[in-house]
């Protein structure tokens, strides 16, 4: 962090991105660790259900857009409303319950160490994804997507496809996310771009629960997601021949 963020206090401010999270987000907010940081900001992608009216009732700060922007898209406010009101580090995770808060401070003290980006790592046991209730047909892949982009980005970290993030206002000031895709692609493009930029990124143990109708996206929408990141691979690497797009600028 910059020599003026240091001279004040540090704002840690946690963002939940929400679609139809009525059921799980009571029971998120009180197992969620709120001394661990300043703000929550909760964006809500124009849900069907009541997850904006909670989100007012448990006193959250609570947004609503007025159509659906997607996954990316709706984080995109969200990362723009926390940098607006004055956040160094934004905390990213779900509000349905997949991803646990006890990976947080682990998170915080990377940051506070030096990383520009810390990731979830849920392989930190090979089979812990499965036993936390994976399907075997996303496991499989996933491990070797990790595989390859170890290779492509570098040994930091271990799990490139999760959806637990911690960024910094030094990172998001360095990229331009907005460029980013609004759907799921979303969080393998900020990856991208923290490497493009030698950023540091580091990683933390994170436990999951996949239960019930919410274990991640569909079948179409992970093959759609995977054929996605080879896109991304590819332009990553003509970038670094010399060949730039928008998302890896010179």
């Amino acid at each position: 962090m910059s020599k003026n963020h240091l001279m004040r206090k540090t704002k840690v401010t946690a963002v939940f991105i929400a679609l139809n999270a009525e059921a799980t987000l009571e029971n998120f907010i009180n197992s969620f660790p709120k001394k661990l940081v300043d703000e929550m900001i909760l964006v809500d992608d124009k849900s069907s259900d009541g997850t904006y009216e909670l989100a007012k009732k448990l006193h959250l700060l609570a947004y609503q857009n007025p159509v659906r922007l997607g996954y990316g898209g709706n984080l995109k406010r969200a990362l723009r409303l926390a940098l607006a009101r004055g956040a160094d580090i934004i905390v990213d995770i779900h509000p349905d319950g997949e991803y646990k808060p006890l990976c947080i401070p682990k998170a915080l003290a990377k940051v506070r160490e030096g990383a520009d980006l810390v990731l979830g790592n849920r392989f930190s046991s090979p089979f812990s994804p499965l036993q936390n209730g994976m399907r075997i047909w996303k496991l499989i892949p996933i491990a070797f997507l990790n595989r390859m982009d170890r290779f492509i980005f570098g040994p930091a970290a271990c799990d490139f496809h999760q959806g637990f993030r911690v960024y910094t206002r030094n990172l998001l000031t360095r990229i331009d996310f907005l460029k980013n895709s609004n759907d799921y692609l979303f969080s393998f493009e900020i990856i991208a771009q923290a490497a493009w930029r030698r950023m540091r990124i580091e990683q933390v143990p994170v436990e999951t629960c996949y239960r019930g109708r919410k274990r991640g996206a569909s079948l179409v929408r992970s093959i759609k997601y995977a054929l996605g990141t080879f896109w991304v691979r590819g332009l990553y690497l003509l970038a670094r021949a010399g060949f730039h797009s928008k998302l890896f600028k010179a």
